[in-house]
């Protein structure tokens, strides 16, 4: 029996399987207003929420650390490169920089060790695009309004490219070379479909990871070239999962639907070294987690009740999470909309691909999300309306669904969320598990 995700029996084709992810019914495109008018600048500019996203130079964490007080050896930092890209950097127990990390920490020959980190963390990147446009030449497709905060040279380390579907804005050619280039003993994770297009631009096919939802891949750390110390006393496993998500896939008009589309779930754990008969009678202690959602819709629109199930299920089965990436804006696509001084209501059209602002902060509680970060807008944008529209309505939703602030430090019943400067980054402690 097929899943109910695959839309033919040979794998090629998939869908949502959930009403959430259906066309808006009759009576839901009854109440739908114009969902076009003129966007009102001074208004959203002097709102007490509104925010304005810059673009700043990474730090990696050292400033999010300082303000925190946290130590690195105990906190997952995650850095926003701006639209859905993401390098979070996962502490490691029990490994060891030996004297060839020490002159070349996984990078191609000629790339400079001074600039790397001490390697006892796993450096994983999300959705990866640095370049100008988000489109299939240099010339075409959406534009950056807002430039990358770094270039692939300026990365410290990269142990792992997670890929969660196709589009070109979240998959980009040039940025994979680049990257490919550089590290090249990376690793890629990517949903069903994808490993073909990955393998064609030069990545090795056995680094290569291709996933259906729920399936994953486990690996111990010297998987990815570190050493382990002679006295630890806990084996080390990492482990990437493919979750569901509410999307869909496509690079042309032809290929619609024929590539996977996932979130990805990033765990290490910890077991004591015991005799290989009874490690199945010895529990694992979870030992830092990490969540991006790629793209996904919550509701068919902002009108519907219906909403997708999926999240309290990754929820239940592999929450709570240290820290989560979730989009809370519509792609680039629709950018010359807001160019022109136009806004385009997403609570007047179809949303079951994109999540609002509002639907992002239920999802954050459906997963149990300690800290989540709002991701996927103010860079492929028209103006910066959108983005003011995005940071307020985000904010509102926030207070409304009774999650705290990223910078509330207290026991928080339903967890943070906030957002990030482009190139800035955040340092959450890990809670064992």
């Amino acid at each position: 029996m097929r899943p109910a995700h695959h839309a033919n029996n040979s794998g090629t084709l998939f869908r949502n399987p959930w009403p959430s992810a259906d066309k808006p019914t009759w009576s839901e495109l009854l109440t739908i207003s114009n969902p076009l008018s003129w966007y009102n600048s001074h208004t959203l500019h002097e709102h007490e929420r509104a925010r304005e996203i810059k673009v700043v130079k990474p730090d990696w964490g050292t400033s999010s650390l300082k303000t925190s007080g946290l130590t690195k050896e105990k906190c997952i930092v995650g850095t926003w490169l701006g639209h859905a890209a993401v390098m979070a950097e996962l502490p490691l127990e029990g490994v060891q920089v030996s004297s060839s990390m020490k002159t070349s920490p996984r990078t191609s020959t000629g790339s400079s060790a001074s600039e790397s980190p001490t390697r006892k963390s796993l450096w994983v990147l999300f959705d990866p695009i640095f370049s100008i446009r988000a489109g299939p030449t240099p010339y075409t497709g959406p534009s950056r309004m807002k430039p990358s905060p770094c270039q692939v040279a300026d990365l410290p380390a990269c142990d792992a490219v997670v890929i969660s579907h196709n589009h070109y804005d979240h998959l980009d050619l040039v940025s994979i070379k680049l990257i490919l280039t550089r590290f090249p003993k990376c690793k890629y994770f990517v949903p069903l479909g994808n490993k073909s297009w990955l393998s064609s631009t030069g990545v090795p096919k056995d680094s290569i990871y291709e996933l259906d939802w729920w399936s994953d891949v486990e690996f111990s750390p010297r998987d990815f070239g570190f050493e382990i110390e002679e006295n630890a006393i806990n084996s080390v496993v990492l482990r990437f999962t493919c979750v569901p998500a509410q999307h869909n896939s496509g690079r042309g008009t032809l290929d619609q639907g024929t590539t996977l589309w996932s979130g990805w779930v990033v765990e290490q754990f910890l077991r004591p070294k015991i005799e290989e008969s009874d490690k199945l009678m010895v529990r694992r202690t979870r030992k830092g987690t990490i969540y991006h959602a790629g793209d996904t819709g919550y509701r068919r629109s902002a009108k519907s009740e219906e909403v997708c199930p999926v999240f309290t299920e990754i929820g239940k089965k592999l929450g709570p999470f240290d820290l989560s990436f979730l989009p809370i804006w519509r792609g680039g696509t629709l950018s010359f909309i807001s160019y022109v001084g136009i806004r385009l209501s997403y609570q007047e059209i179809p949303s079951q691909f994109h999540a609002s602002p509002a639907d992002a902060i239920s999802i954050h509680r459906a997963v149990r999300s300690r800290n989540s970060v709002g991701v996927h807008f103010g860079t492929f944008i028209g103006s910066e309306n959108e983005s003011y529209e995005a940071t307020i309505e985000f904010d509102e939703a926030r207070e409304q669904q009774g999650v705290e602030t990223l910078e509330d430090l207290s026991q928080c019943e339903h967890g943070r969320a906030g957002l990030l400067d482009i190139g800035s980054s955040i340092a959450v402690d890990i809670e064992t598990r």
